[in-house]
């Protein structure tokens, strides 16, 4: 069975890969059509989607044929959740108000989504970061 599972997704990812591959070459061969931008966001928002269910069908996967574990799982929960407010605390827009840098006023809440974002993978890299140099201390090796 998971030979089978191995091959099926060899051949999605080969399939995948060739729409995009087709996509791109349209979109350089022909750069005065606008709409062509919009099928390579568009075809870029299909590949998001389809790569957030992939990740949450192999969690859930994994879970069945590990066991679950509820306390991990609800510790990780609450990992993103104050991760996340905190990213949300520290973006200048988030709480709708406009802001100016140089010449530039910016709506808060467009620009503090997108600063909420970049936080967000800020303050996650440098828990990661912290969490890898502190399971080299910790192991002794």
């Amino acid at each position: 069975m998971n030979g089978k599972l191995s091959n099926i997704g060899k051949w999605v990812f080969g399939a995948l890969t060739l729409v995009t591959v087709i996509l791109a070459v349209i979109y350089y061969l022909d750069l005065s059509n606008e709409g062509h931008i919009n099928m390579i966001l568009n075809w870029g928002y299909i590949l998001i989607v389809l790569g957030v269910v992939a990740a949450l069908i192999s969690a859930v996967a994994a879970a069945m044929v590990k066991g679950v574990n509820i306390k991990k799982i609800l510790v990780a929960v609450c990992a993103i959740v104050v991760i996340a407010v905190v990213a949300f605390l520290m973006a200048k827009g988030s709480f709708g108000v406009e802001y100016a840098t140089g010449e530039h006023v910016y709506s808060g809440k467009t620009h503090g989504l997108v600063e909420w974002g970049l936080n967000f993978f800020y303050v996650t890299l440098g828990v990661s970061i912290i969490t890898i140099l502190y399971s080299v201390i910790r192991s002794g090796k």
